[in-house]
């Protein structure tokens, strides 16, 4: 996914618009606007887009009043939200552990998990919005220009693919089986893995990359294994 891609999905999924309060509907405009500024000033490669680029030069190009031929400043100035948003992703994943300071193992544990599939996802040109605090079934969004995955994550501190669902995880488990997905990451602490489980309609069941499937016991929600 290019930058401007990703500009738009941000738009579209975390951007806080003054006007509306929410998310743009369509982020198209904005990536417009910025198309033309690169454009307006000749300028190579990416322009905006690239990460090298001096932003605050740009800014002192918009505001001269003989450069202005259409007010483009609240399209740059989304952008650079949306680049300082990545700066402090980025920054967060160089200390996966660090979100919180804990000194109780389970914790750590989830911390761990959360970063690890944040880490996979990004790194697939995902978009990511935590759901942990909304109690909706699951604990991530992953948004790219295609789709909007929802990603329930359980984190183990030892090898043996085994949780347990909440009966609100669950149920949003069974019901929006085409873009649920379940993030296991075992030895979280140790050497985190990732498994990614899906559920296959036709064989009705949940199974890997590996074509590993979960054994399910349903209780009041559910526990799952590995076999």
């Amino acid at each position: 996914m290019t930058t401007s891609e990703k500009f738009k999905v941000w738009l579209e999924t975390i951007y806080i618009s003054d006007k509306t309060k929410k998310p743009l509907t369509t982020g198209t405009q904005y990536v417009t606007g910025l198309n033309a500024l690169n454009k307006q000033f000749n300028l190579p490669g990416d322009g905006i887009y690239d990460i090298n680029t001096n932003l605050n030069h740009i800014r002192n190009l918009i505001d001269k009043p003989e450069n202005f031929q259409k007010d483009y400043s609240s399209h740059f100035n989304a952008f650079v939200k949306f680049r300082d948003y990545y700066i402090e992703r980025n920054n967060k994943n160089k200390k996966p552990l660090q979100r919180q300071i804990d000194v109780f193992k389970k914790q750590q544990v989830e911390i761990s998990a959360i970063e690890t599939t944040i880490k996979y996802f990004e790194g697939l040109d995902y978009i990511i919005i935590s759901k942990e605090k909304d109690n909706v079934g699951w604990d991530l969004e992953a948004t790219n220009i295609n789709e909007t995955l929802l990603l329930e994550v359980k984190g183990l501190s030892g090898s043996i693919t085994s949780i347990e669902l909440t009966p609100n995880e669950y149920k949003n488990s069974k019901e929006k089986q085409t873009h649920y997905k379940l993030c296991i990451v075992t030895n979280a602490l140790i050497n985190p893995k990732l498994e990614i489980f899906s559920f296959n309609s036709d064989k009705n069941i949940w199974t890997n990359e590996l074509n590993e499937t979960l054994q399910i016991e349903e209780r009041i929600g559910a526990r799952m294994w590995k076999q």
